[in-house]
């Protein structure tokens, strides 16, 4: 391929190695661009797929940086309810009336998603909280298919029947704004009975039921409709307010910062930071009113936040990326950090307690690397902030219930929470009566304040208030925070009810890390027992006494660590029980019988059960004697249509999407399924999945015909037995070639790719030279798909197109989801080169697999392969 122009500025190798790049890449990009259309692409912690371009996730916590990409909202705490974003993109909620009927608790953290939120559709993007004290709490959702609601009506959302009138999840009738997309949502923030978007583009739109100041366009009081149609932020000339990266705000007050460093506000009662006095009631500020800057001398903002009470008080909060932060507006409750109880209509800066004096003021908070105000409650002015001195936190404001971890409630004047003095906390999230932490080295976030309701996470639900952090709640992997804790991780999808209860008869299989530490039971020895890992329940734990694992090791990096994990486990009922059984199958008829087949046979593979939306309900381990058991609350059944059993070579999260089973291991391939019986025994089923029918429709508490896998590694029973199989970039061509030792009933073969080795799809096929599809001698094929200079000049027109090119496209979804496909194909070539293509990382690969298909149309698939650069 010619640079035109720049010819002599290569070497002939560079453009060799280019070229091989730009064919990869083309590679890649279609079979990305493949995957996109056919919907597999799923939520990431960093980069979820569509979105705003540049979205990252990660860009949160103490390492964060910049504010046009920094995300605000991997942990979002209101009054005794919480949600985090995981480092694997899921999100976990749990407190009060956070369950899917809007009424009732989780009492542990608990993913969002179609399996333990019956009705939702689309994929989870997005979430946030408002409340109002106990029992007043409503969690809104923005998922690919729109936006959702739970918990109390009004308690963010107007209770309306042209909004939200009902607890129990639903979507918002009223939608997001017009013109306004999923994937247009930058930031979705909620208060206290207000809700506002952020676009990618910076424009604002809000929603309150507060008062129609919040609307930001003008409006005043109270008139009709003012809380049931979105409204677009204007600045007071009228003109839309443009630009913005972030929109924070507290009960009756919004804050903007835009890509120009310049800080808007607006709502009930709002201060300007330039001396003059608050604006309120009559004289509040119903349009985004620039304010004064706190500082011209220290750069770039980094992030912004607001907090206040039940009393209309405001208090604001800037920091910049050279870490010093300043406070203004409302003081009564020394949330400004200043050691007074002075309101500031002027910005002034936190300050450090003095060392030598504590109750005393010291110097400025200069090295401020984060920031949480109280902002999603009505209730309590307080704020957490971490230092870069061995990150260290500090708070203060008013603390109600221990909610800040010190140890007398009131205004309190900033300064460290005793017990977690010595730092490592990476980040902080300042809830309505609570405060949760990341510490470096603990697998469980910290907590302190009301426990009440599941607030905690740690499956229990009683009541006590605690102004020390404890960590004994429930390991998390925030998405954004580098934890180098050890942890109790689970492998699989566990049998559980809609509360995440596990099912009494079944197990979990414990995935610690590192390996190398000794489990034991601390607590409730007498409902489950440990072996091999697996923890096995057998009665069911009172109310509020979970079972306690605990796994300690020692690490380079933390010492030696005892990490805990809770677990409750019920009875269920009613339920559905599937047996299930993998086996040998000698001679691949697909029926356990005779000598040769009497053992079972795990070859380390999980069972699977998929609900008919394609989402995983549970994952269990094949026992090494070939057996697996569902036990299945017939609430997480309630989907219409049939249910799957698939085999894969791996645990597959809840929730997650499973279509195909993994070829198996060691050589083996599916014979065929059974449910139990010789008459059912179905030799043509080799895809290693069963359709067991609609549970929904099952009887309560009804065990199921046991269903069977059979697997074999003998040639003389598999359709096809592959030898070497190689795929290799030559020039501009796929060249795949590859060697069958046998063929039986064999029709044709279908060429599959992957840029992750999960999600295929079909570049091409290849008739069988087999006579009448059999043979018992060995056969080689070849496969070459070829990708042109012009192919290679397309990925350059495409590249220009993120550039700005994409303005043909009527639809801004499609241009936004467009333009994440094509920078995951662009990632995917930029990777390319970086190492041999041979190796173990999926990043900047292609994946080859072989389907081979009977004249009956079932299918066998060899192993994934890589291709490799010639």
């Amino acid at each position: 391929m010619k640079l035109k122009g720049h010819r002599n500025l290569l070497s002939e190798n560079s453009r060799l190695l280019l070229k091989h790049r730009f064919a990869l890449f083309t590679v890649s990009l279609s079979i990305t661009l493949s995957l996109f259309l056919s919907g597999s692409a799923g939520a990431q912690c960093s980069f979820n797929g569509v979105g705003c371009a540049g979205t990252n996730y990660a860009n949160y916590g103490i390492f964060s940086t910049g504010a046009a990409t920094l995300e605000y909202d991997n942990f979002v705490s209101a009054f005794h309810a919480t949600t985090v974003r995981e480092s694997n993109g899921d999100l976990k909620i749990w407190g009060e009336q956070t369950k899917f009927n809007g009424t009732q608790n989780l009492l542990a953290p608990t993913v969002i998603n179609s399996v333990n939120f019956p009705g939702l559709t689309g994929t989870p993007l997005k979430v946030t909280m408002g409340s109002d004290y106990i029992n007043n709490n409503q969690t809104i959702l923005l998922t690919s298919d729109g936006l959702w609601a739970w918990g109390s009506p009004g308690a963010v959302l107007a209770n309306n029947a042209a909004v939200k009138n009902t607890a129990a999840l639903g979507k918002v009738a009223l939608g997001l704004p017009m013109g306004v997309q999923p994937t247009d949502v930058k930031m979705l923030f909620a208060t206290y009975q207000n809700l506002a978007i952020t676009t990618c583009s910076g424009d604002v739109w809000v929603l309150t039921t507060q008062t129609g100041a919040m609307r930001g366009d003008g409006t005043l009081n109270t008139p009709a409709g003012y809380n049931t149609s979105w409204s677009r932020v204007t600045k007071t000339d009228g003109t839309p307010l443009t630009g913005v990266v972030a929109t924070r705000g507290a009960w009756g007050v919004f804050i903007a910062l835009t890509n120009t460093n310049e800080i808007y506000t607006w709502g009930s009662r709002t201060y300007l930071g330039n001396g003059t006095a608050v604006a309120t009631n009559a004289t509040a500020r119903t349009r985004a009113t620039l304010m004064q800057a706190p500082s011209t001398t220290d750069g770039a903002i980094k992030m912004i936040g607001a907090t206040g009470n039940d009393n209309i008080k405001t208090s604001y909060y800037v920091l910049y990326e050279n870490g010093k932060i300043f406070s203004m507006g409302d003081n009564d409750y020394r949330s400004l950090g200043d050691f007074t109880a002075t309101n500031r209509t002027s910005w002034v800066r936190p300050l450090y307690p003095n060392p030598s004096s504590p109750s005393t003021a010291g110097l400025p908070m200069d090295d401020i690397k984060w920031i949480s105000p109280n902002e999603h409650d009505r209730r309590y002015q307080t704020i957490n902030v971490i230092s870069a001195d061995n990150n260290r936190l500090f708070c203060w404001g008013w603390q109600d219930g221990g909610m800040i971890g010190r140890p007398t409630n009131g205004a309190l004047n900033p300064a460290e929470p005793a017990d977690l003095v010595g730092g490592s906390i990476e980040v902080v999230e300042s809830g309505g009566h609570t405060s949760l932490v990341i510490n470096r080295c603990k697998a469980g976030y910290g907590y302190a304040g009301h426990k009440i309701n599941g607030s905690m996470g740690d499956g229990t639900s009683t009541s006590l208030s605690t102004d020390n952090y404890t960590y004994e709640t429930s390991p998390v992997t925030v998405c954004g925070v580098v934890s180098v804790a050890p942890r109790i991780n689970i492998a699989g999808s566990p049998s559980v009810n809609d509360d995440g209860d596990i099912c009494v008869g079944t197990s979990v299989v414990l995935d610690p890390s590192p390996a190398g530490g000794t489990f034991a039971i601390t607590a409730g020895a007498a409902y489950a027992t440990i072996v091999d890992n697996v923890l096995y329940f057998n009665a069911a734990t009172p109310a509020n006494q979970p079972v306690v694992v605990s796994y300690s090791v020692s690490t380079p990096e933390c010492g030696p660590v005892t990490e805990t994990r809770r677990f409750t486990s019920i009875v269920c009922t009613p339920t559905v029980t599937i047996p299930g059984r993998v086996w040998n199958d000698a001679n691949g008829d697909a029926v356990q019988s005779g000598t040769a087949e009497t053992g079972g046979l795990s070859n380390n593979m999980w069972a699977n059960l998929v609900g008919p939306d394609g989402s995983v309900i549970a994952s269990a381990k094949v026992n090494s004697d070939g057996t697996f058991n569902f036990v299945t609350s017939k609430t997480l059944l309630t989907a219409a249509g049939n249910y799957t059993i698939v085999l894969t070579n791996d645990p597959r999260r809840q929730g997650v999407s499973l279509t195909a089973a993994d070829t198996p291991n060691n050589g083996y391939g599916y014979t065929g399924v059974n449910r139990g019986t010789t008459a059912t025994a179905d030799p043509a089923n080799r895809s290693g999945k069963l359709n067991v029918g609609d549970l929904s429709t099952a009887a309560d508490n009804s065990t199921l015909p046991a269903v069977g896998f059979g697997l074999s590694n003998d040639p003389a029973v598999l359709p096809v037995t592959f030898g070497a199989i190689s795929a290799k970039l030559v020039g501009n061509n796929l060249v795949l070639s590859w060697v069958t030792e046998s063929e039986k009933n064999n029709d044709h073969f279908e060429i599959e790719a992957s840029t992750d080795g999960v999600h295929f799809t079909s570049i091409g096929t290849v008739k069988s030279e087999a006579e009448n599809g059999n043979s018992d001698k060995a056969i080689q094929y070849h496969f070459t798909k070829g990708f042109s200079t012009e192919s290679v000049a397309v990925v350059l027109g495409i590249a220009l197109l993120l550039t700005g090119g994409l303005g043909a496209f009527k639809s801004r979804k499609f241009r936004t989801q467009f333009l994440s496909v094509i920078a995951g194909g662009l990632l995917l070539f930029s990777f390319g080169c970086k190492k041999a293509y041979d190796s173990t990382d999926a990043n900047g690969k292609v994946f080859i697999r072989i389907a081979q298909v009977d004249k009956d149309g079932s299918k066998s698939y060899s192993k994934i392969i890589n291709v490799v650069r010639d």
